[in-house]
């Protein structure tokens, strides 16, 4: 291991955290490797502090594999990459932290409530976001601003501000997963053709959009309506608070869809078959 690693200290860290996340998915023996100092491995059951000294990387792959005990991972201070990005609440200073550390409390929580109710009440959404999403990382809240985002060269990981309440939370994770679906479709194939290069009118932004921004926002939408919709019928969310944002979303749902019907003829038949299975979401919605 020793090896691998180079004398930076955050790189060496990280070499760490992905040979214990590969002993995690193989059977192989990978060896040992000695820790200068204790390390935090960061697993969905919680955090693990591995003190200095020699370690089988099966031991640090067994704790890496430990379950979220509600099936999403949260990853608070940027474990699961090693890498403080911006807006995260590492990113905060030790002052900042101590004065919003209830904050934080609170809105973990939250989330952890409302996962596991959705998995009781909402168990094929949960499915389907586990299905893309295995980690949120919690963004710091700013007021008057839904955040969230997700990486394409990391798979499985999105951050969302999970502190504005359940509706918000589940619209952010919603949003997210749709397009991490969207990109492991991309990866497999172009869905639209290369050479296109015309923009369009964007249901979610001022500015002009390519279309793959355009097939992005509507297939987020077609997921996000039917997600609000569902859980406002099972009781999760307040039926009659969600109703004006789902008849918003829904408008903006329609009228991304008139635009991808307008253009279909740019889509390969891998994108048009990704936008018909787009569409039986949006009509389910409907329903």
């Amino acid at each position: 291991m020793s090896r691998l690693t180079q004398p930076e200290p955050s790189t060496a860290y990280r070499d760490v955290c992905l040979a214990a996340w590969v002993a995690a998915n193989t059977d192989r023996d990978l060896g040992f490797v000695d820790l200068s100092r204790p390390i935090i491995l960061w697993c969905g059951a919680g955090d693990e502090e591995v003190p200095a000294g020699r370690h089988t990387l099966a031991t640090l792959g067994a704790l890496v594999a430990r379950p979220s005990p509600i099936g999403l991972g949260v990853d608070v201070w940027c474990r699961t990459t090693g890498v403080v990005t911006a807006g995260t609440w590492p990113a905060l200073s030790a002052s900042e932290l101590l004065e919003r550390e209830a904050e934080l409390e609170r809105s973990l929580k939250s989330f952890l409530r409302t996962i596991a109710v959705l998995s009781e009440r909402c168990p094929e959404l949960v499915a389907w976001i586990r299905s893309a999403t295995r980690v949120v990382r919690p963004l710091v809240p700013i007021a008057n601003v839904a955040r969230s985002s997700h990486y394409v060269d990391v798979p499985g990981l999105v951050e969302a501000d999970i502190s504005r309440g359940v509706a918000q939370t589940i619209e952010l994770v919603v949003h997210e997963t749709a397009h991490l679906h969207l990109r492991a479709a991309q990866a497999a194939a172009d869905l639209i053709d290369p050479c296109h290069a015309a923009t369009y009118p964007s249901p979610l932004r001022p500015e002009p959009r390519p279309l793959i921004g355009i097939l992005l926002a509507y297939h987020a939408l077609a997921y996000i309506c039917t997600a609000l919709a569902g859980t406002a019928k099972a009781g999760v969310i307040d039926p009659e608070n969600s109703e004006p944002v789902i008849l918003d979303m829904s408008r903006r749902r329609n009228d991304a869809r008139a635009v991808i019907e307008a253009a279909r003829c740019h889509f390969t038949d891998e994108g048009a078959e990704f936008v018909d299975r787009t569409h039986d979401v949006a009509d389910y919605a409907v329903a």
